[in-house]
């Protein structure tokens, strides 16, 4: 996609974050763009707290109920729900596990030509129980579109992505994936993302205050921004508070 382009998403979608490989551009609704350094100096504190509530909370509720475990009441009902904050912790630490790996200087991508028509279909399909049971629409536009990608890396991105939009959308709304030239987009009809914490959603745990009931860890898009950086996307998030998210690719198409 050509500069022209970007700076019509731009123009179209404000506010709008735009992740390129090498840099970090947040541009409000009105006003003048946020610097990668501005945002990062903004949000600096944030990492460290956020790491020691996402593991210090579910582990500070499994000894609770062991402690309630030791009473004999509701034995079978406090082991399962130790046995999901379990689960909940192990999960945070293999996304953190993995974004170290795709953060090593020495982690290479395995690029190869496949077909993200075929890629898609497979990743929607992991979806499709939770979109039944939200009562959800998806559509999902064909494409023939080849490009050049490590697929596995892909498949993370793609899963993080369609999972918010699932996560997030209003029940009995629309989802909608589809191609434009050689641009991807996912959006969702949904919660949307507060205008002023647009800008941190990439950041390490970061969850926007009006979705921090609902479960997750707040690390999917920060692998998303280090697995696209890692195979030279350009991506942008567009989002309105009770009006849902777009996720912008840039995926450049191969010849067959």
């Amino acid at each position: 996609m050509s500069a022209t382009s970007w700076g019509e998403i731009i123009k179209e979608h404000r506010p709008v974050l735009l992740i390129r490989p090498d840099v970090l551009v947040f541009y409000p609704s009105e006003g003048d763009p946020w610097t990668e350094k501005q945002i990062l100096s903004d949000s600096k504190t944030f990492f460290v707290n956020a790491v020691a509530h996402e593991l210090f909370s579910p582990l500070s509720a499994v000894m609770g109920l062991l402690e309630l475990a030791k009473e004999g009441d509701r034995v079978q009902e406090n082991l399962l729900k130790m046995e999901r904050h379990l689960n909940r912790m192990q999960r945070i630490l293999e996304q953190l596990i993995l974004l170290s790996k795709i953060e090593q200087e020495n982690y290479q991508p395995f690029v190869r030509k496949i077909d993200l028509g075929q890629v898609l279909k497979e990743v929607v399909h992991e979806y499709e129980q939770r979109i039944a049971q939200k009562r959800l629409s998806l559509s999902l536009e064909k494409t023939n579109m080849m490009i050049e990608a490590d697929e596995e890396a892909l498949k993370i991105v793609l899963r993080n992505l369609i999972s918010n939009a699932v996560k997030y959308a209003k029940e009995s709304s629309h989802v909608e994936i589809k191609t434009i030239g050689d641009l991807l987009s996912v959006r969702d009809e949904g919660l949307g993302i507060p205008e002023q914490e647009l800008k941190n959603v990439t950041a390490r745990f970061y969850r926007a205050k009006n979705v921090r009931g609902i479960s997750g860890s707040g690390l999917g898009l920060a692998i998303v921004k280090h697995i696209l950086r890692r195979l030279n996307v350009t991506w942008a998030i567009h989002s309105k508070l009770n009006v849902g998210t777009t996720v912008f690719l840039e995926l450049v198409g191969v010849e067959e």
